[in-house]
């Protein structure tokens, strides 16, 4: 029996006391969405704004409990009120709790939501009869980016929808054919990934332009669509994963240095700050200066104190509730940083900001990012400072020059030329330790002694020269047994040296951890004897690389120290890349080394040399891989003994 009941005489099928509700998870969620939609459906002939009536049971007394419809119960009361006396279109059933309990049970389990596709689709039939992205998102309670991504999955080619709803292809795939401009583009391209079995995510992507390794989708979001294309530029918006497709990356490019220009005259000007700079335009080692940190909670007003408080004890109750909510968690945390780096400038003196400095630049999500507080350290001579990057605020001061210690400053290698210099000990190593068979076989049994993490040494043979490693020659463990088993002891420690060799790696892939020669790479190349390590690591040392990738203050040192101050100061007149050509010609067959691959015993300038004393570019020339002979004799001896066998 339909009948129409006052709002406030109806009560949750949950607090009747006899729980005729069967939902318990999710009876809250979504139900300011599931009000703008009702809302929106409201008129003269139905002021409720219900599609369907409620199910109700008589309850006594006037009342009714809600078998089905609870959550739209909720909705009415939250657009009206508790107390509202509008009545509700309901169908009344005479039947005991049980039963009741069974109609919320059966309505809830039999309710299929719509596959994606078709809700796409009706969202795109709304648009087509004139409803805006603006009323669609109100009336079904969506975000208008969540609306013109729905919007856009709706207006796919029949193709790759049908492909869709038969399982053919996942959601992230359809996903990705939104770039592409009509359906024909997006026809074609499905056909041909399709032949190459290659309907994936990332294909799909890459065919239409994107550039994953780019963050062209931060750099747009920081500078804003609208501005960018009011610039001349086009963009093919990524409405899911923000890689957009731009038509101008240089112009794109200026427009976020000009903004992040200005942000730092911003904090020079106004807030005081000595000075502010781009982190590109930073040395590597920017990250190792001093930084002044500062206690954001001594300043904040009463608000903001109260929504610390706030944003706390929420994060405290998420941490603390029976089912961990990772997303909600995250979503606190990113509101209390937010809080935090807003109150961050005011935390600072005008003394301290009058001596410190910024770093600005573009984060992961396309945001403006600040590190506050930072000592940058002074320039050691006029050249230095004249070659650093112009910041806004204050020119750098330079500091004394320091007394020489003997040897040579390495400030600011990049973190690529160091990681290519360790490469280059651990070939130079490797080639000699091979020679010194009782040092290699001490470094394997040391390795099998110690822990796991054992730095320099990874002996599962997972080391650089691991590549290269060729011990006996078969592919199955069966037939290496057989032929290990056939060789003589003294060949089969010849093989284990080459082990020991292609075990190493000393690569280093930080600018912070520069000292290529501490812990245990250190050990293993001052137990090698001097004269194999020079003319290992003369021979791996790439002197173009070097003195192509470093500052012109160090190609005038290595000048000096190889050549003379005279040639040095003859070459500081000259610009940077013709002192690097020079360098390149002229130091290197001095037997010059960067002190980074300076091990003990090295040999070369500035060290002077005793009389009689081989010169730095011969011992270059000796037989290094020694071993190689014997590795070719103990295959062939294991070789032709397996043959015997047989």
């Amino acid at each position: 029996m339909d009948i129409k009941v006052p709002l406030k005489m109806l009560k949750f099928g949950h607090d009747d006391g006899e729980g005729i509700n069967a939902r318990v998870v999710g009876r809250e969620e979504g139900i300011a969405a599931l009000a703008a939609n009702i809302f929106a459906n409201r008129s003269e002939e139905n002021p409720s704004g219900l599609i369907e009536n409620l199910i109700v049971k008589d309850a006594g007394g006037g009342a009714f409990s809600v078998a089905n419809g609870n959550r739209r119960l909720a909705a009415l009361r939250m657009m009206l009120g508790d107390n509202a006396e509008l009545p509700i279109p309901c169908t009344l059933h005479q039947v005991d709790a049980t039963k009741a309990f069974e109609y919320s049970l059966t309505t809830a389990i039999t309710a299929e939501q719509l596959h994606p596709v078709d809700q796409y689709e009706a969202f795109a039939r709304l648009e087509e009869h004139g409803k805006s992205e603006a009323e669609i998102a109100s009336q079904y309670g969506m975000g208008e980016k969540q609306v013109r991504q729905a919007l856009a999955l709706g207006t796919l080619s029949p193709l790759i929808r049908d492909a869709w709803r038969k399982g053919e292809i996942k959601a992230e795939v359809a996903q990705a054919f939104t770039l592409a401009a009509d359906h024909k583009s997006q026809d074609r391209l499905f056909k041909k990934l399709a032949k190459d079995n290659d309907l994936v995510r990332h294909s799909v992507r890459a065919e239409l332009g994107v550039k994953p390794n780019e963050d062209i989708g931060a750099l747009v979001n920081f500078v804003g669509l609208d501005a960018y294309r009011s610039r001349g530029g086009h963009v093919t918006e990524d409405l899911f994963k923000e890689q957009h497709i731009v038509s101008d990356t240089v112009l794109l490019k200026a427009m976020v240095d000009e903004r992040l220009a200005k942000e730092c005259d911003r904090l020079v000007v106004e807030q005081g700050w000595q000075w502010a700079a781009v982190e590109a335009d930073l040395p590597k080692s920017w990250n190792t200066w001093p930084r002044t940190r500062v206690d954001v909670t001594k300043v904040f007003t009463p608000e903001e104190a109260a929504e610390a408080k706030r944003l706390a004890k929420l994060r405290d109750d998420i941490e603390n509730a029976e089912e961990y909510d990772y997303n909600a968690e995250q979503e606190v945390d990113d509101k209390i940083e937010q809080l935090e780096a807003a109150v961050l400038p005011r935390a600072f003196t005008d003394k301290q900001r009058a001596k410190l400095g910024c770093m600005v630049d573009v984060d992961d999500e396309g945001r403006l990012e600040i590190i506050y507080g930072i000592s940058r350290p002074p320039a050691a001579t006029k050249s230095e400072a004249a070659a650093r990057p112009p910041t806004a605020g204050e020119p750098p001061e330079i500091k004394a020059p320091a007394k020489p210690s003997g040897k040579a400053a390495e400030p600011d290698l990049s973190q690529a030329l160091i990681e290519r210099l360790s490469i280059q000990l651990t070939t130079a190593t490797q080639t000699a330790l091979i020679q010194d068979q009782d040092l290699a076989i001490s470094v394997m049994l040391a390795k099998f002694a110690s822990n796991m993490n054992s730095d320099g040494i990874r002996l599962n043979v997972s080391g650089l020269g691991a590549g290269k490693l060729d011990l006996l020659g078969a592919k199955g463990f069966a037939d290496n047994l057989e032929l290990a088993r056939a060789l003589k002891p003294a060949e089969r420690i010849a093989l284990l040296v080459l082990v020991a060799g292609a075990a190493l790696d000393f690569q280093r892939f930080s600018s912070n951890d520069d000292n290529l020669l501490k812990g245990n790479p250190g050990l293993i190349c001052a137990a090698i004897k001097p004269e194999a390590m020079n003319a290992a690591l003369r021979g791996a040392f790439d002197a173009k690389d070097y003195f192509a990738s470093v500052p012109k203050t160090l190609c005038l040192a290595a000048i000096k120290e190889a050549l003379g101050a005279d040639i040095a100061r003859q070459q500081d007149k000259n610009k940077g890349a013709e002192i690097a050509t020079f360098a390149i010609a002229n130091v290197a067959p001095t037997g010059w080394l960067p002190p980074s691959l300076r091990t003990k015993g090295y040999d070369g300038p500035p060290a002077k040399k005793a009389p009689g004393k081989v010169e730095a570019k011969k011992p270059a020339k000796a037989k290094a891989p020694a071993k190689r002979p014997a590795k070719a004799a103990a295959k062939k001896t294991a070789k032709n003994a397996a043959k015997k066998k047989r």
